[in-house]
């Protein structure tokens, strides 16, 4: 089956980091081992829709990733090849998907895949493929004669190392790397067993409560071939908690490496209340060299209400941690709790001067949809009508109604915090990397 893959990153300016879109990179590879031919329309740099004709008249079906950041932009793309293939299948999968199955499909869509894509992706294409209309396949809902058919929930794959690799010979890594993409990506795990109310549920309904681990050989084996197909060898590692896979396995990785020769740096994120200083030399000794923090506020009462789950004191310990050893901090700060006061603010600000931090991201909280936060702001009637856009956490003004402070409050302590921290993405000095190929 002839299957067009989208990333619908069309005009979108990014304020973090550019990244990989490694999650639709990864349903190619799956789809591909199923003999299926795949195509990868990927727009993060086109400036028109010039390219979508050919390769949606090419195409038996289409798939794309949709965050809720980018649903307009789906729907945009989406209505562009409903107008020149009506009937061609177009499948959403993604986090929006995950959340909002009955929006997507309203919305457009034929097809949302919700939950852990891989499988659910291999059954629908195949379904398809025989005329068999798609129907009844666990985690995959539609629509039919405008009624909706929900789908069973779909198991999570239990050995992450039975998923192929990400086909990145689908992706432009000369131009990602060229405008701004400053690290590879790679994902290590699947799952997080903690309960912090701006990530949850929707976590959980995407890959699960329970920490999934690919073995350290398998991780080895995709940079190995990644650093040969990129000649880059600066990575990051996206795991939510990177100290959550444990010294035993870093010990295993480390082996790994050595015995393939291969010389990286990478940096990652974690929690503060996982710092243990015997696990950070480790990682240092394998290449670590900066570690990012959700440190959130400086208020408890701020910490308690995102059920964080760690105390703020530990945040300035596992600071001071890396300070010792050397490694690159980066501090994620919110602002904009419902319950959050001036003086809660004071002290977040208080905070950061004590963690004297490499760069900050400070970003308004966005109670995103599928999170209990969302459910909580709408049931109490406090959401701003914004547009999809405006749900991007980087850039926007608070999505939420707030009782204790302005507008003016938010944007003096952000002007605050940026004169006191100014990097804002962590890339550690060249001489603190020690990797030739750094930057390249």
């Amino acid at each position: 089956m002839r299957t067009l893959l989208i990333y619908p990153r069309f005009q979108w300016a990014e304020h973090g980091q550019l990244q990989e879109p490694l999650g639709i990179l990864q349903i190619a590879s799956v789809l591909t081992g199923h003999g299926h031919e795949v195509r990868f329309l990927d727009f993060t740099h086109e400036q028109n829709l010039d390219r979508l004709d050919a390769q949606v008249a090419w195409a038996d079906a289409a798939g794309m990733t949709v965050s809720s950041v980018l649903f307009n932009r789906a729907i945009f793309i989406l209505k562009n090849i409903k107008q020149s293939r009506p009937d061609l299948p177009v499948i959403a999968g993604g986090p929006h998907p995950t959340a909002d199955p009955e929006g997507t499909l309203r919305a457009g869509f034929d097809f949302a895949v919700v939950g852990e894509g891989e499988q659910s992706a291999v059954e629908l294409f195949r379904s398809l493929e025989n005329n068999n209309g798609g129907t009844g396949i666990a985690g995959v809902w539609t629509i039919k004669d405008r009624k909706l058919v929900p789908a069973e929930p779909r198991a999570l794959i239990p050995d992450l190392d039975t998923i192929p690799f990400p086909t990145r010979e689908l992706l432009d890594y000369k131009t990602y790397l060229k405008t701004g993409m400053l690290q590879v990506g790679f994902c290590l795990s699947r799952g997080c067993p903690f309960s912090c109310k701006f990530c949850k549920p929707m976590q959980d309904m995407l890959f699960g409560k329970k920490l999934r681990k690919r073995s350290p050989e398998s991780v080895a084996e995709e940079i190995d071939r990644a650093v040969a197909l990129t000649g880059h060898n600066f990575l990051l590692f996206r795991d939510d908690c990177l100290f959550a896979l444990k010294r035993e396995w870093f010990e295993r990785f480390r082996q790994e490496l050595e015995a393939r020769r291969l010389k990286i740096a990478f940096s990652g994120q974690t929690r503060v209340s996982d710092m243990d200083e015997d696990t950070l030399v480790l990682l240092k000794s394998i290449g670590l060299v900066g570690l990012a923090f959700g440190v959130e506020s400086g208020s408890q009462k701020i910490v308690d209400y995102y059920r964080k789950n760690f105390k703020v004191e530990q945040s300035h310990k596992a600071f001071e941690l890396c300070h010792k050893h050397g490694i690159g901090t980066h501090c994620f700060i919110i602002l904009g709790a419902p319950e959050e006061t001036p003086e809660d603010v004071a002290k977040t600000v208080e905070l950061v001067r004590r963690l004297k931090p490499e760069s900050i991201t400070i970003s308004r909280l966005t109670p995103a949809p599928g999170t209990y936060l969302h459910q909580e702001h709408l049931a109490a009637g406090i959401l701003n009508d914004v547009s999809w856009e405006e749900w991007d956490f980087y850039k926007n003004r608070s999505p939420i109604k707030l009782k204790y402070l302005s507008e003016e409050d938010l944007m003096r302590a952000e002007n605050e915090l940026r004169a006191m921290v100014a990097g804002s993405v962590l890339y550690p000095r060249r001489e603190i990397l020690g990797c030739d190929q750094i930057g390249k």
